[in-house]
């Protein structure tokens, strides 16, 4: 009887401990850059075309604004584009296995915003990526995430 008590204090200390050390960081509110993704992507969610298409894929993308204090966790699930904000400082907020994206991207805001306005093209991208300005992990993944882009223009 002793020993299933002191397992049972043990295993709710462990509990409690856990849920304080790995707090779900993800914010239900849009918050800063997450909000302009929202808000760019949110149209996507009424469209047949793009839910047809991306019926059947999931993937979750991590874009990181450098220059801002919230990252955005891009998540397509069954046709459906959600976005949360997530704090970006400090950097192991943003570790894969804490957050389980397939693609991470992180450049500064006016790169995304001359990607998404289709004024830096696939080349400059590559040409930033290779200088540095671009940092990119899952890069196959991260092709999901053009043909995202590509259906903004429709």
């Amino acid at each position: 009887m002793e020993f299933q008590t002191r397992d049972f204090i043990f295993q709710g200390m462990k509990e409690m401990y856990d849920s304080v050390n790995e707090p779900d960081l993800a914010l239900k509110k849009q918050r800063g850059f997450a909000g302009l993704i929202a808000k760019l992507v949110e149209p996507l969610n009424e469209n047949p075309n793009f839910r047809n298409k991306f019926n059947k894929i999931q993937r979750k993308f991590l874009i990181n604004a450098t220059n801002l204090n919230y990252a955005a966790i891009l998540s397509i699930e069954k046709g459906t584009i959600t976005v949360e904000s997530i704090p970006n400082k400090p950097v192991n907020n943003l570790i894969k296995k804490k957050l389980g994206w397939d693609g991470y991207i992180a450049m500064d805001t006016q790169l995304f915003l001359a990607l998404v306005s289709k004024r830096l093209s696939l080349m400059g991208m590559l040409k930033k990526w290779i200088s540095g300005d671009i940092t990119m992990k899952g890069i196959t993944k991260l092709l999901v995430f053009l043909k995202i882009l590509k259906f903004l223009e429709e």
